[in-house]
């Protein structure tokens, strides 16, 4: 027996699944206006969740995922106008013969289980409104004042509007007491740190999609110069709030010339990078710790480098498969290199000659995806499946 949270959101799925596009349109309108208005409510609400998260020791990755300001909610409302003005997702092409036709339709119930990133709610909720998808919000500790302070803002929207107010729903039950029904939900999307993840995961028997983060790989040819490899890496790093696709790891191939790789390493140094090399690299840099084994396929997510050394792009690319998991990156004049590396390396993100970021407002995406038929930028698309009809 499904609670009574869930099973109401799908009784309101059922409505958005028939909803005309104006009204889906009509309801995201709302949103960013109940958004615009209760800006002042939101920061102070998260005031209060970060003075109560330092008293339970909070992590201090979580913390700065967690804190709002006015330029991060003036993005949202940027990214969520952009939502706005997009086309109906439900009228994109559908391969059609004479005998079948088939058309997109919503997933039905997606569940959205975070730490520390409120924000990301916000979008999922403009997405789930302009896709016909009924969703439920579950947050944790950390956030309880930030996720009432959204719930509130989130129903006065859907108030305005004939649709059901459970189409989008805040939850207290543990995730771990309904991730376990598979019939709960159609999609549950996780977002947080590799343990939390973890968590959830091992709780799951819905369909469950974990947005990934860090532990991007960089291969670094000796044939382009070190100021470009430490732009690329310390761009990776400055996106706002969370750094999903920040470069992690370097892999130094055997032409990088020794020189400018102390440069490199030095600048980052300055710039306040914590970093570690492998046994190769650590007869040249003793001062530098070793990498533990256990953190080549693992993230950081927080200003620190992991060093390695390879001889040739093949076997930095044989790396990459056993320990890099969403996207990684190559530096390099050869277009032969570049093209060899982004037809054989087998992340669902590839950046050559650009530092790897997550356009979140361009793409209309809210994460990337490491693995399984989801792989690859998360955005509206995949919050739709397709019914097939024949004659």
């Amino acid at each position: 027996m499904l609670p009574e949270p869930l099973r109401v959101a799908r009784v309101a799925s059922t409505h958005l699944s028939q909803a005309s596009y104006a009204l889906r349109q009509e309801a995201l309108r709302h949103l960013i206006e109940e958004l615009t208005a209760a800006e002042s409510l939101l920061l102070e609400q998260n005031t209060l969740d970060l003075e109560s998260s330092r008293d339970l020791a909070v992590s201090q990755i979580v913390l700065g995922w967690l804190r709002l300001t006015h330029e991060r909610l003036h993005r949202i409302q940027q990214w969520l106008e952009r939502l706005y003005h997009a086309a109906d997702p439900w009228q994109q092409p559908c391969p059609t013969q004479p005998e079948r036709f088939q058309y997109a339709v919503p997933l039905g119930v997606v569940a959205l289980v975070y730490e520390g990133l409120p924000t990301l709610s916000l979008m999922l909720a403009g997405m789930a409104l302009k896709t016909g998808n009924a969703l439920v919000l579950w947050s944790g500790e950390s956030s309880r004042y930030t996720a009432g302070a959204i719930a509130s803002l989130i129903e006065a929207a859907l108030s305005k509007t004939s649709l059901p107010k459970t189409a989008i729903q805040t939850l207290s039950l543990t995730p771990a007491s309904w991730l376990a029904d598979p019939t709960a939900v159609d999609l549950a999307l996780v977002y947080g740190r590799f343990r939390f993840i973890a968590e959830q995961r091992a709780a799951a028997r819905c369909p469950l999609v974990s947005l990934s983060l860090g532990n991007t790989y960089l291969v670094w040819d000796g044939s382009v110069s070190p100021e470009s490899v430490l732009n690329c890496i310390q761009h990776s790093h400055q996106a706002n709030p969370d750094r999903a696709l920040a470069i992690e790891k370097v892999i130094v191939l055997s032409n990088v010339n020794p020189s400018h790789l102390t440069f490199v390493i030095n600048e980052l140094t300055q710039a306040g990078y914590k970093q570690g090399v492998d046994e190769y690299l650590h007869r040249n840099y003793p001062h530098i710790p070793l990498v533990d084994a256990s953190e080549w396929p693992l993230p950081y997510l927080d200003q620190r480098l992991a060093w390695h050394y390879e001889e040739d792009l093949t076997t930095a690319i044989t790396w990459i498969h056993q320990y890099g998991s969403t996207a990684s990156g190559i530096v390099a004049s050869s277009y032969r290199d570049c093209r060899a590396f982004y037809q054989q390396v087998q992340t669902p993100l590839v950046f050559v000659n650009r530092p790897p970021q997550l356009e979140r407002v361009e793409a209309l995406a809210i994460g990337a995806v490491a693995k399984g038929f989801q792989r690859g930028l998360f955005g509206l698309a995949q919050l739709l499946s397709t019914k097939q009809v024949y004659l």
